[in-house]
């Protein structure tokens, strides 16, 4: 099976790592610009559909949900 966590953060590490320099070049600034945003809207997705242990009423039993 495809490791996505994997994929995900070898990409967005490349990406942030780049983004800095990127911006630093006036013509290359929208395209940094851009990155950012695909970025920020990544992670948002990553975040709101990772899968995470709740605690309930019986110390017995952890509910897992995902937020969307």
């Amino acid at each position: 099976m495809a490791d996505y966590k994997k994929m995900y953060y070898i990409l967005c590490k490349a990406i942030d790592d780049v983004i800095d320099p990127l911006n630093r070049i006036p013509h290359a600034r929208p395209y940094a610009e851009q990155l950012q945003k695909a970025l920020l809207e990544a992670e948002e997705i990553y975040i709101n559909t990772t899968p995470y242990a709740e605690e309930t009423e019986d110390p017995k039993i952890i509910q897992i949900k995902v937020d969307e």
